[in-house]
């Protein structure tokens, strides 16, 4: 297909000059098919000399290749069934790639089930092996170290069966005059307990073999049971020994501390032994049960259970039997009176104490009822070396009479405790305060009675009242007052 354009001549622009060869006229040939041909022109320099004339002569467009017709015949339908039949006859396999594991799962599954995968997000929590396996994962462990750490673990053993295999007798201990070990450091409490765990686990396996076969298992069957040599065993248990006894020597610190803390008042009793031996107890029973793993302190782990013990200890000794919850209570009460003693600047009333306790009147008498000493008949007063049975008064023997009789009691309970001081001291106070039945006097007076000085008897008179106040007399005075 083809169309003839006719273009005019044009004059030759200013500057321009013909080309050679014959002039042509005619008209120009243009193909739609193909690349669009310019006939050879006469004049090069006419688009230079006048652009205005060549917007004028400009070609038009070739008009769009026509489009092509559309396949008659298919079926959308058969084609989208034809793909779905393919995709079905595909290995059932489904190939996911996670951006943190970059691993592949596999879709489990028979050939043409359905490809949705449904992930629940609830999480597996994992189960907890059984003591056999862990121990066993732990042997395993310990065969992974490097030679040096495992000479050092070695070392480390041997010194501990060298110095510490034998355990100590808390009962032979004098507390008073022994040298107690310096307190670890938390590196070294902490590796002694590791080195404890294997012990734990043995004793575990032991009781639960225990109870199984209803008698104390041999050595064989429990190293059977930790899959372990009956040399391996003995050699853990050993071990663990002397961690365990050197953890107890070097925390006995802890049980002095909290007597001189909580019981500050039989720190130079004759019970100081005994509460030492029960605070001993508690110390070994806190080292038992600690767990290092959860961050703490063996110090704060232990200081309850030595109380614990403590006050376990002194409930059962006591003569009359009272239950524990009620020392609990009167530790209570004590500390709740000196509390409120140092925030009132007195001494708290009975009302007071049983609002800061929590407790009923009832009770807080039962409390204060338990609290007071039990004294033997035969037992001898401290001031006087009598035998108590003798201070004892019948009352229904002195009918009228018991105001002067216990008045007669008191001025014998007054000699007795001036016959308790220096013979001088006595002297100064009967003169000074009319003791003696010859009425007060001076100071002068009695420095010319004893041919000493008014210094020296202002002096005496100090001493002697320093001693009249000491909390023995005055209570052996409050009995007839």
């Amino acid at each position: 297909m083809t169309s003839t354009v006719t273009t005019p001549s044009r004059p030759l622009a200013a500057g321009c000059r013909q080309t050679a060869g014959p002039r042509r006229s005619g008209p120009v040939v243009l193909s739609l098919k193909g690349p669009r041909r310019r006939a050879p022109s006469t004049t090069s320099c006419a688009a230079l000399a006048s652009p205005e004339k060549q917007s004028t002569a400009k070609l038009p467009l070739p008009p769009p290749p026509p489009p092509q017709k559309e396949e008659e015949g298919t079926d959308y339908n058969e084609v989208a069934a034809a793909l779905e039949s393919i995709y079905k006859l595909s290995p059932a396999v489904v190939e996911e790639e996670d951006d943190k594991t970059k691993t592949k799962k596999k879709r489990k599954g028979r050939v043409g089930k359905s490809t949705v995968i449904v992930r629940s997000r609830r999480r597996r929590r994992g189960q907890r092996m059984d003591l056999g396996k862990r121990v066993e994962m732990r042997s395993k462990a310990a065969g992974d170290k490097q030679p040096e750490e495992q000479e050092e673990e070695r070392e480390f053993e041997e010194m501990l069966l060298r110095e510490h295999a034998v355990s100590t007798d808390m009962g032979s201990l004098d507390w008073k005059r022994m040298k107690i070990p310096p307190v670890l450091s938390s590196a070294q409490s902490a590796r002694l307990f590791k080195t404890v765990q294997p012990m734990r686990a043995i004793l575990e396996v032991q009781e639960s073999l225990r109870e199984e076969l209803q008698r104390e298992p041999t050595e064989a069957e429990l190293a059977e049971a930790n899959n372990m040599t009956v040399q391996q065993l003995r050699r853990r248990l050993d071990v663990g020994r002397a961690a365990r006894n050197k953890l107890i020597k070097h925390n006995l610190r802890l049980v002095l501390y909290a007597i001189n803390k909580y019981y500050p008042d039989m720190a130079n009793d004759e019970r100081f032994d005994d509460l030492c031996q029960a605070g001993a107890n508690g110390l070994i029973t806190a080292i038992d049960r600690f767990e290092h793993k959860r961050g703490f302190r063996i110090s704060t782990y232990a200081l309850f259970w030595i109380r614990h013990s403590i006050v376990r200890a002194m409930t059962l000794s006591n003569f009359t039997r009272f239950p524990f919850a009620m020392e609990s209570e009167r530790q209570e009460i004590n500390k709740a009176r000196e509390e409120l003693a140092f925030e009132l600047g007195r001494t708290p009333t009975d009302d007071e104490v049983i609002k800061r306790v929590g407790i009923s009147p009832a009770r807080y008498r039962d409390v204060l009822r338990m609290m007071r000493p039990t004294y033997s008949l035969h037992s001898r007063n401290r001031v006087t070396q009598e035998e108590l049975i003798n201070e004892i008064t019948d009352a229904d023997a002195i009918g009228a009479d018991s105001d002067k009789h216990s008045n007669q009691l008191l001025r014998l309970a007054i000699d007795d405790l001036l016959d308790s001081l220096k013979p001088k001291e006595s002297l100064v106070i009967r003169q000074r305060f009319g003791l003696d039945g010859r009425g007060k006097r001076t100071l002068s007076e009695i420095a010319g009675n004893l041919n000493i000085s008014r210094e020296m008897v202002r002096k005496y008179e100090l001493k002697a009242l320093m001693k009249l106040k000491h909390p023995t007399r005055v209570e052996y005075l409050r009995r007839y007052m």
